[in-house]
């Protein structure tokens, strides 16, 4: 119960940074995005390249957090889903707040 929990917080709050990304880009241009690594990537390589990205991200902090937590740093491995699903958070909030700041 421990490892799916925790992964699947961490694959919804990135899937809500995608979302709230696409929409605040298609409302308002990727002038409006606040970091300049996804601009720099959405630009090289468009979308979907952003989006691979993003699925590579998660499965590469989930796999971290599931090695950490099937042995004794358990307390590191919710350190690391946290700081990931925190990442998400942020970035989903910060596009919306974007998009319903204009």
């Amino acid at each position: 119960m421990f490892v799916p929990v925790f992964f699947i917080a961490l694959v919804a709050a990135h899937l809500f940074d995608l979302l709230s990304f696409v929409a605040m880009t298609e409302r308002l241009g990727m002038a409006a995005e606040a970091n300049p690594v996804v601009v720099l990537i959405a630009d090289s390589v468009g979308l979907l390249g952003l989006t691979i990205a993003k699925v590579a991200s998660v499965v590469i902090g989930g796999s971290v957090f599931v090695l950490l937590a099937r042995g004794p740093r358990r307390r590191l491995a919710i350190g690391v889903v946290l700081f990931g699903v925190g990442g998400g958070l942020l970035g989903g909030f910060s596009n919306l707040a974007t998009i319903y700041a204009y």
